[in-house]
């Protein structure tokens, strides 16, 4: 039996810099003090299946989801910087080809956790691999934005970086960090296989310095390249914080610089030109003028924008423009038959009170796509990150948890939601806490979520797969 506590939260600003210091004003949320999320009380979560039994998996709120277990930050390995809490952010996921075993790669604070979820009920952390940068002596979020969270400016910035995003490549990990000198931390998964007595505390085999801080990275696993976008340092291109192109294909351990993109009517908030996400596929859409080249969805901040990045010397602009109801261009990812792209808008909720809105674009002219609308969930909650797999979206959305939404018609009308998992029970305001991110491309049913402040959720989603 584990014991599951949930910490107060103190309540701090993760969105992207003073766009979200305006959005929080403007929600209220102007105190500095701590709020539970839920009770003071501590919650006993079994290490086995629960089911979703009448609206209820223990005591989560759920439909057509269950819950296999939860492993909290501390178990995870993540520790405490400064005044800042063991927490987590981005999360993605790994399968061995060899071994056939499932991984969880979980983005703390200071490191990743490296998760084997092969038995759902029974996972194993495996490893952390440690962060590369000194937090003390580097610049972070908090020091180039100490207004924003409440820090005295002379007390050393001790903190980690709060942001990290994590793919994965031929077997092989790829993190960023908004830290200033981070840049591309680079690591052999095989590496796990070796390990005889969990968990092991591992450093990254490689380092690609050609840009400091990023916020994302996106790779084409067809083509090999990798996207870091939202980057503001660096010796290559990386000051715009578009797309910095990276070649993986040669030596996934060795990236190699392969060009950039930056279009100043792309963005808006941060810097011109600053791309937050970005997804890019070999387009197989309808517009055949395009069939067969690599393509960049991209959402901007103020924009969404589409790029043909297929020559990486030459670069170019195909759309961009921005949308009624656009508040902070989040992220979004393509239909499986690249006809269209739903998108998260990251503020819009805040800034006028409205529902959770999933933004609909019709992208099969590329040169002329359009927002047809949006799909307005019955909750209030600010959505965050979501992925579609088989025709079934996964929305990781702060405080109503994992969506889960039927999109085999992506018109904004027809899309319905099946199931949903909110790890955050009592806490249902528009704020930025709870569900962080979801991985859904495991085998089977098993879904992986990273709550903020609760941690690691291995979900069984009915009818995956």
């Amino acid at each position: 039996m584990q014991t599951f506590d949930f910490p107060k939260i103190q309540k701090q600003r993760f969105g992207f810099y003073a766009i979200f210091t305006l959005a929080i004003l403007l929600s209220g949320c102007k105190d500095s003090g701590t709020e539970a999320v839920v009770d003071d009380q501590d919650r006993m979560v079994d290490l086995e299946l629960i089911e979703c039994d009448n609206g209820m998996a223990a005591t989560f709120p759920c439909n057509n989801v269950g819950l296999y277990s939860v492993l909290t930050p501390e178990e995870l390995l993540s520790k405490s910087s400064g005044d800042l809490e063991p927490r987590l952010n981005d999360i993605w996921g790994w399968i061995d080809p060899v071994t056939e075993k499932e991984y969880a790669l979980v983005g703390l604070s200071d490191g990743i956790s490296i998760v084997d979820v092969t038995d759902p009920e029974k996972p194993v952390v495996m490893a952390k691999l440690l962060d590369n940068i000194s937090a003390g002596k580097q610049k972070t979020a908090v020091q180039r934005f100490p207004w924003l969270f409440n820090h005295d400016e002379e007390d050393g910035f001790k903190e980690a970086s709060i942001w990290r995003d994590i793919k994965v490549y031929q077997n092989t990990l790829y993190m960023v960090s908004e830290e200033d000198n981070a840049g591309l931390q680079v690591f052999d998964l095989t590496r796990i296989r070796d390990i005889q007595s969990p968990p092991a505390m591992l450093t990254e085999d490689t380092r690609y310095t050609k840009f400091g801080n990023a916020h994302n990275i996106a790779i084409n696993e067809e083509t090999g390249f990798a996207y870091v976008v939202g980057s503001t340092s660096g010796e290559t291109c990386a000051e715009r914080g578009g797309l910095h192109m990276i070649s993986l294909s040669e030596n996934p351990l060795n990236p190699q610089y392969a060009g950039c993109y930056f279009e100043e009517e792309a963005g808006g908030w941060t810097i011109n030109g600053y791309i937050h996400d970005t997804q890019c596929v070999v387009y197989e859409g309808p517009d055949l003028k395009h069939s067969g080249r690599e393509i960049c969805f991209s959402s901007s901040e103020t924009t969404f924008s589409i790029t043909d990045v297929d020559d990486k010397n030459n670069p170019f602009t195909i759309f961009n423009s921005t949308y009624d109801g656009n508040a902070y261009s989040h992220q979004g990812w393509l239909t499986e038959d690249h006809r269209y792209f739903i998108m998260n808008d990251e503020v819009d909720e805040l800034t006028t009170g409205n529902n959770t809105r999933t933004f609909v674009w019709d992208v099969r002219n590329l040169e002329s796509a359009e927002m047809i609308g949006f799909y307005e969930h019955a909750t209030q909650a600010v959505d965050h990150n979501l992925y579609i797999n088989n025709d079934i979206m996964y929305q990781a959305n702060y405080t109503a948890g994992l969506r889960v939404l039927d999109v085999s018609n992506p018109l904004p009308e027809a899309i319905q939601e099946i199931g949903f998992f909110n790890t955050t029970p009592n806490n249902n305001r528009a704020e930025f806490e709870g569900l962080w991110s979801v991985y859904p491309w495991l085998s089977g049913d098993k879904v992986i979520v990273s709550d903020i402040r609760n941690g690691l959720f291995i979900l069984k989603v009915d009818g995956k797969n």
